[in-house]
This record gives structure tokens, C-alpha cells and sequence, in this order.
């Protein structure tokens, strides 16, 4: 499984960020405090960018119709199960492991 190798303060803390990881894939992560977490960045009911809409700590939203989704579990509207990704935080490195392609 490929890893995603980032700094924690490249993530804005209390918020979220979309990272690239090879064509058309991209993970959304986001970041309190020491805590980090990596979900699927497309969402499921109209195609944004979980990390480019508002977060408040817990719940992400698309910005465009501010779908809810759970960062720490994963869980969208009605408990749709969003992808999640490991992450392992180590003084200031942050590593994700993402699917092969």
C-alpha cells in the first residue's frame, strides 16, 4: 500500500485540505491539534471536495450541498459509509497509506 508522506503543520489545524494522489484520486485530510485523519475526498452525493468545504472538528461538508460526513468515523448521511485511511502521526511527519491503484 502506497504512503502519503506530509508535514503536520502542511495541514491547517482545525481544518482540511485535499491532497492529490495520483490521477483523478484524491484524499481528504484533516487536522486538531495532534490528531489527523484521512477520508475519501469525493463525496458521494454531488462530487466535491470534502476538503475544501467547512469543518468544524468533527463533521466535514461538501461545498456543494453540505453533505455531512464524520471524519473520525467515516460515517456520511444516514450512516453511509465513507473511506477512510489509515494514519500514523509521528512528531511533526504525518503518514497516510492509500490503496494501490
Amino acid at each position: 500500500m502506497p504512503e502519503i508522506r506530509l508535514s503536520l503543520g502542511e495541514i491547517p489545524d482545525g481544518g482540511g485540505m485535499a491532497v492529490p494522489v495520483r490521477d483523478h484520486f484524491r484524499i481528504a485530510v484533516f487536522r486538531v491539534g495532534d490528531r489527523v485523519a484521512a477520508i475519501a475526498d469525493n463525496c458521494p452525493h454531488a462530487g466535491g471536495s470534502f476538503g475544501e468545504g467547512p469543518f468544524d472538528g468533527t463533521i466535514a461538508c461538501c461545498p456543494l450541498h453540505f453533505y455531512p460526513v464524520d471524519v473520525w468515523q467515516g460515517l456520511g448521511h444516514a450512516g453511509k459509509k465513507i473511506a477512510t485511511y489509515p494514519v500514523a502521526v509521528e512528531g511533526d511527519e504525518v503518514k497516510i497509506m492509500v490503496p494501490d491503484a
